[in-house]
C-alpha cells in the first residue's frame, strides 16, 4: 500500500465502503490468506544505500519496504 493516498480518493472509497458494509460477498469470490504459505521471517542488515534502493522499489510498487 502506498504511504500516501489522494484525500479525495480516500474519501470516496470510505463512503463506498460504508454504503456496502452489509452487502454479501459475491458467490464466486474465494477468500484467501495470501501470506499463509509464507511463514519464515528473516532479519537482515542493510547498508543505507541498500535500504534506500529497497525503499525506492517498494515506493514504485506502492508497497511497504518490509514486503
Amino acid at each position: 500500500m502506498a504511504k500516501t493516498i489522494d484525500p479525495a480518493l480516500a474519501a470516496r472509497l470510505r463512503e463506498e465502503s460504508e454504503q456496502n458494509k452489509e452487502a454479501p460477498f459475491p458467490a464466486e469470490s474465494v477468500p484467501t490468506r495470501p501470506n499463509r504459505l509464507r511463514y519464515k521471517v528473516y532479519s537482515v542488515r542493510l547498508s543505507a544505500e541498500e535500504q534506500a534502493r529497497v525503499q525506492r522499489v517498494a515506493d514504485a510498487k506502492h508497497l511497504p519496504a518490509s514486503t
